[in-house]
C-alpha cells in the first residue's frame, strides 16, 4: 500500500513568500530566495530541488520549484512543479497570503504510476514571541492513479484535501533553527497523517550554504476501493544540503 499511497499523499508546501534583499533564512517561510538543494534519506531515495524566486512588483512575489527524485534500489521515480505567488496584506494578525498550484508525476512504483494537482494557499500568522512563526496551509488535491500491473491500465481517480501546520522556532541569531509539521490529508483512495521535525544550519557566515536533518513520521490507511491494504507506518530519515543565490 506505501507504494501506491505516498507518491499520492505527499503534497506540501515550501518556502511561499518573499522579503527583499535578506541574508538566506530556511526557518523564515516569508522569506524566498532562489535556491539548489541536495536531499538524500533513509530509504535510498536522492532528490533535487530548484527554486527560482523573484517580484512583479512591491508586494507581489513569486518563486517556482522543481525537483525530481529516484530511488537508487527500486527505480521509482517522482518529479514535481510548483508556482507560488504572494502578497502583502495590511493587517497585524496576517501579513502575508499567497496561493499556490502544484503538479506531481510518480512513476515505476510497483507499476503504479500517479499525476496528482494540487491547489492551496497558505498565510503567515503573528505570534507574540518574536523567534516563532506559523504558518496555516490547505489544499485541495485531484488526480489519478493508473494500475499499470493490471494489464488494462485501469485508472482510479483521486480527490481530497490536505491540511499543514507549519511551525518556526529559530534557536540562535547565528540562524540555527526548528521546525515542525504536522499534515493531515484525506481522499477517497487513502489518508495520511505525517509529522517532520527538522533541524537546520548555516555552514557559511554568510548565510548561503545550509545543512539540515529531517525526521517524518507517516502513517497512511487506505480507503474506498484502497480499503483492503489496511494501514502502514513508516520513519524516515533525511538530510539536506542547499545554497542560496
Amino acid at each position: 500500500m506505501k507504494a501506491l499511497l505516498v507518491p499520492v499523499l505527499a503534497l506540501t508546501c515550501g518556502n511561499v513568500f518573499a522579503e527583499e534583499d535578506l541574508t538566506p533564512d530556511p526557518s523564515d517561510l516569508t522569506q524566498v530566495n532562489s535556491f539548489a538543494n541536495v536531499v538524500a534519506d533513509s530509504e535510498d531515495t536522492m532528490k533535487v530541488i530548484v527554486g527560482v524566486a523573484g517580484q512583479y512588483n512591491e508586494g507581489n512575489s513569486f518563486m517556482g520549484l522543481i525537483d525530481h527524485g529516484v530511488n537508487t534500489k527500486t527505480g521509482a521515480q517522482n518529479s514535481r512543479v510548483r508556482y507560488f505567488q504572494v502578497f502583502d496584506v495590511e493587517t497585524s494578525i496576517m501579513p502575508q497570503i499567497g496561493g499556490s498550484i502544484d503538479y506531481m508525476k510518480g512513476w515505476k512504483h510497483k507499476g503504479m504510476e500517479t499525476n496528482i494537482v494540487a491547489l492551496g494557499g497558505i498565510a503567515k500568522i503573528t505570534t507574540p514571541w518574536s523567534n516563532v512563526s506559523i504558518y496555516p496551509n490547505a489544499a485541495l488535491v485531484t488526480g489519478d492513479i493508473t494500475h499499470k500491473t493490471s494489464g488494462t491500465g485501469m485508472k482510479q481517480s483521486i480527490d481530497g484535501y490536505q491540511a499543514n501546520i507549519f511551525g518556526s522556532i529559530a534557536l540562535s541569531e547565528d540562524g540555527n533553527y526548528i521546525m515542525l509539521q504536522p499534515q493531515w490529508m484525506d481522499t477517497n483512495v487513502g489518508s495520511k497523517l505525517e509529522v517532520r521535525t527538522s533541524y537546520g544550519h548555516p555552514l557559511t557566515s554568510d548565510g548561503k550554504t545550509w545543512v539540515d536533518f529531517n525526521h517524518i513520521y507517516t502513517k497512511v490507511e487506505g480507503s474506498g476501493p484502497l480499503k483492503n491494504f489496511g494501514a502502514e507506518t513508516d520513519n524516515k530519515f533525511e538530510i539536506g544540503l542547499s545554497y542560496y543565490f
